[in-house]
């Protein structure tokens, strides 16, 4: 912990003289519309997490046994690349290609010193010829990785705390496997994010820059290629380790790039349409957002540590499990409005014609996650009837059937109409469509191995078991209602936090119309309504909720709701009420200082 506490202190030491140097030297990034800081910043502050962290290195090599403990570092040469490359790009800024080369080269170094992902090498016999993909994955890992945390550098904050997450939990990897070299560095790593943190944290009184996000990106990257290699023979391990230590960036990356592309926008635009921002035009405060990015980068990285420690078979649900519900979550905020759509050339135009074509009419997305959805459920399925007590053979029975499970699931999807419903307005009835796709699914699957067993093209017709295809049922269904409803859910729960602008007003009627009254109000934010309560003179109805909103009391109750409670209006929504009753609610909302509005629904006719 020697090198962590020497960066730590370090940090802490020198942001303060950075930042002072960061403003007579004017690199001080201004407020713009398409940022988040609303005032002049200084940027150098990846000058500090640097030197702080190869001050520590250098410093740790001065212990006894240093040299020997310094003596595979050769890897971080890509990473002050890196950082140079930032730092250049500070004072005098470059095209996006130019700085993709200088991110080329640095990768290169690191390929030449012998840093290679190993995934393909237990796959190809020829280890010669292995190196050509594992050599193209690293390249891309290293050059993707350090973009997502360059854009993930998008809100004060944000970047550093999801670099000190993975770095501590690349830490607890390395100390596990006793390599003490790579643990002093990821730890060197955590200590100087953590410094920088203290000043960065909202509000910000320094950026890293591209110098600090960079440098980071890759290292953390390097370190993540270097500890997968040290898991070469557990196929998981190499590929959905890494990518749940990462997976808040990666999937950042790809909801801005795709929305982008959606609006006919750049990817490599500046903007402010991150998960960060679509956190807080969900409702949260940017502390809230902040803390939730937090919660949902360490949920990732320890469900990483997990997949090392519990059972094989266990973690294979494990991933697909986590990947289904960021997908959701990451579909659900690429529907948040945060940015209007620009006027874009014909060019730019018609791919997001195509995307919207690809994704929206032919629902390429949604059937991509039923593909996973389907696999996963069909795992379970497996895994619960042999009591999660699984073997290659199992396995081996489940891949044999798994193109069964999936070209049933995907043909009882279509004959009852699971694509055509609008996931934010699942309704009952959609739920009864879901029950009829999953008992169809397995009706198909049992259909087809009877058919291969029969002919002869099944002899592991005997080994299948009546009660998976129950499971399998019971758990497609539970799949599609989840994922369908997520939307919805979510919508409550944005409804349920309080927004600064919103009126807190009662619901005359706790009837149909009462109902649809809400419904419309929590559907379109921008009415700026937030119903508190309802009033209705049906004395059985007292107490009860309608979509969680009680109902308070009736007329003769209003004077004393509105004595306890700070009430801005009453919507008269009951068709019912009559024109006395009307003029008592109207006359105590005016002793109270409360407006009244009556809610008209009707059909106009026109010529």
């Amino acid at each position: 912990m020697v090198a962590f506490a020497i960066a730590l202190i370090l940090d802490l030491l020198f942001i303060p003289l950075i930042r002072r140097v960061s403003l007579r030297l004017g690199r001080v990034a201004q407020p713009r519309p398409d940022r988040w800081h609303r005032q002049p910043t200084p940027t150098l502050g990846g000058l500090g997490i640097f030197a702080a962290f190869v001050l520590a290195l250098l410093a740790s090599r001065l212990l006894p046994g240093g040299e020997s403990i310094g003596s595979n570092w050769a890897f971080l040469s890509g990473a002050a690349m890196m950082f140079l490359l930032g730092l250049y790009d500070e004072f005098r800024p470059m095209s996006p290609s130019a700085k993709l080369v200088g991110q080329i080269l640095a990768a290169a170094v690191v390929i030449l010193l012998g840093y290679t992902s190993a995934f393909f090498t237990p796959k190809i016999a020829n280890t010669l010829i292995a190196q050509i993909p594992n050599i193209l994955l690293t390249f891309i890992w290293l050059v993707g990785i350090t973009n997502a945390i360059n854009l993930l550098d998008n809100m004060d904050g944000l970047a550093g705390g999801i670099a000190f997450i993975t770095a501590g939990v690349l830490s607890y990897f390395f100390w596990r496997t006793g390599d003490r070299s790579l643990l002093i560095i990821s730890l060197a790593l955590a200590g100087s994010v953590l410094g920088f943190l203290v000043f960065n944290f909202p509000p910000a009184r320094i950026f890293m820059g591209d110098s600090g996000s960079l440098f980071l990106g890759f290292t953390l990257a390097t370190l993540a290629i270097v500890h997968q290699k040290q898991q070469a023979s557990d196929v998981l391990a190499v590929l959905g380790v890494p990518t749940l230590l990462f997976m808040l960036p990666i999937l950042d990356t790809i909801l801005v790039t795709f929305t982008r592309l959606l609006r006919g926008q750049s990817p490599a635009q500046g903007g402010r349409d991150h998960t960060s921002h679509r956190l807080i035009a969900f409702g949260l405060s940017e502390r809230q957002a902040l803390f939730v990015l937090y919660g949902v980068a360490l949920l990732s990285a320890l469900m990483a540590a997990v997949i090392e420690s519990v059972n094989y078979w266990l973690s294979l649900a494990l991933v697909p499990f986590l990947l289904v519900v960021m997908a959701l979550l990451a579909a659900y905020l690429g529907g948040v409005k945060v940015v209007s759509a620009p006027e874009v050339s014909r060019q730019r135009e018609a791919i997001a014609r195509w995307m919207v074509e690809l994704t929206y009419r032919a629902r390429v997305l949604e059937v991509l996650l039923d593909f996973i959805l389907i696999g996963l459920v069909y795992y379970l399925a497996f895994l619960v009837r042999f009591g999660l007590v699984f073997n290659e053979a199992r396995l081996e029975l489940y891949l044999q059937t798994l193109p069964l499970a999936l070209g049933g699931s995907y043909l009882a999807f279509y004959i009852f109409g699971v694509y055509r419903g609008v996931w934010r307005y699942v309704s009952f009835d959609d739920l009864l469509r879901f029950v009829q796709a999953a008992l169809g699914s397995a009706t198909l699957l049992a259909a087809s191995i009877f058919i291969l067993g029969s002919t002869d093209l099944a002899p592991w017709q005997d080994d299948f078991s009546n009660l998976i295809l129950a499971l399998f049922a019971l758990f497609l269904f539970m799949g599609l209602a989840v994922s369908r409803s997520s939307f919805r859910l979510l919508d409550r729960l944005a409804f349920q936090r309080p927004r600064q602008d919103e009126l807190p007003v009662l619901i005359y009627g706790a009837g149909d119309a009462g109902e649809l009254a809400l419904r419309w109000i929590q559907a379109n934010p921008q009415i700026n309504f937030r119903p508190v309560g309802f009033i209705d003179d049906d004395p059985l109805k007292l107490g009860r909720q309608i979509h969680g909103i009680e109902i308070l009391g009736a007329t003769r109750e209003l004077p004393t709701i509105l004595k306890r409670r700070p009430i801005a209006g009453v919507i008269l929504a009951s068709p019912e009420i009559t024109a006395e009753r009307r003029q008592s609610v109207l006359q105590i909302c005016r002793q109270y200082g409360c407006w009244v509005r009556s809610l008209h629904m009707e059909f106009e006719l026109l010529d």
